[in-house]
């Protein structure tokens, strides 16, 4: 006569407990955090771009436009309202605008993260120098321009000039650009991020260009999934 209810507080138990759980793993999941080492590999974003894609193409995007621009003579014209001048020791001076998001992604704190990351790159090249940022943001406020109208030869002149009051002369202006082109199938995609470099001189006006593409998969799809293991 014992044994169904015996048999009852079992299946009550196993029932009690398994609510226990399921409460525990839902609603008290803590978040831990680890220190790694700076060589780890970068975790792959499941959802969008991160430093596995932005670091590499910073890398290929600086060392690629740098290399064009070491061999590239600058043109010094004899203008008035060009306050700027070629550095007697052959460094020749950046002025970085930051980099535009053009793509379909939210970039969130990534972008002021390629910015460091380009800065830091030209930086450890021998005959390159970037100018700081807050005179940049300082010279833009003065002449109340945008970033777009430097890309006008008067404009630029007359940032230049605004620059140069500020002893801060300089020899090209970098322009950054981060596009996508995604390519759906059915539940997966293909996504190609391109880092776009522009950099213009000055005072000749002519610009050199460099684009470095990478592409990520993301798979919903189980057999997608699957097949991306091997």
């Amino acid at each position: 006569m014992s044994c169904p209810i015996y048999k009852r507080r079992y299946f009550q138990l196993i029932y009690i407990t398994f609510i226990l759980f399921f409460l525990m793993s839902a609603g008290c999941a803590i978040q831990r955090g680890k220190v790694v080492d700076p060589d780890t590999k970068d975790r792959v974003g499941s959802h969008k771009a991160g430093s596995e894609i932005y670091d590499p193409a910073a890398e290929m995007a600086v060392a690629g436009l740098l290399d064009q621009a070491a061999l590239t003579p600058i043109e010094i014209q004899n203008n008035p309202d060009v306050l700027m001048q070629y550095s007697d020791t052959g460094i020749r001076k950046i002025c970085f605008m930051g980099v535009e998001n053009a793509g379909g992604e939210e970039m969130g704190d990534v972008r002021a993260y390629l910015t460091e990351v380009i800065r830091t790159k030209i930086t450890q090249a021998d005959q390159f120098e970037v100018i700081d940022s807050r005179l940049v943001t300082a010279g833009l406020r003065e002449t109340g321009l945008r970033v777009d109208d430097l890309l006008l030869p008067d404009k630029r002149a007359k940032f230049a000039a605004a620059l140069g009051d500020m002893d801060t002369p300089f020899d090209y202006i970098l322009f950054a650009k981060i596009t996508t082109a995604t390519t759906r199938d059915n539940k997966d995609s293909q996504v190609k991020y391109g880092l776009t470099l522009e950099l213009v001189d000055v005072h000749s006006g002519k610009s050199i260009r460099n684009t470095a593409e990478l592409k990520k998969h993301y798979n919903k799809s189980v057999k997608a999934k699957f097949t991306g293991m091997f």
